[in-house]
C-alpha cells in the first residue's frame, strides 16, 4: 500500500514538474530565441521517471 502511494505520489509530483520544467524552457527560449521551444510530452516522461524513482527512494530511506 505504502509503494503504491509513493508511486501515485510520483506520477502527480512528475507531471506538475514537468509542467513546470515546460514552462521554464519555453519561457528561456522565448527570451534567447524569439521562438518558443519545448519537449512535447515532457510532463508524461517526467511522470514516469518520478513514479518508478519516488518509491524507490521511499525504500532506502526506510532501511536507513
Amino acid at each position: 500500500m505504502r509503494g503504491f502511494a509513493a508511486m501515485l505520489l510520483g506520477i502527480v509530483g512528475g507531471f506538475i514538474v514537468g509542467i513546470a520544467l515546460s514552462s521554464v524552457i519555453g519561457i528561456i527560449s522565448m527570451g534567447l530565441f524569439s521562438q518558443p521551444f519545448g519537449i512535447k510530452y515532457l510532463p508524461y516522461f517526467t511522470a514516469v521517471i518520478c513514479a518508478v524513482l519516488v518509491p524507490v527512494m521511499d525504500r532506502r530511506s526506510l532501511k536507513n
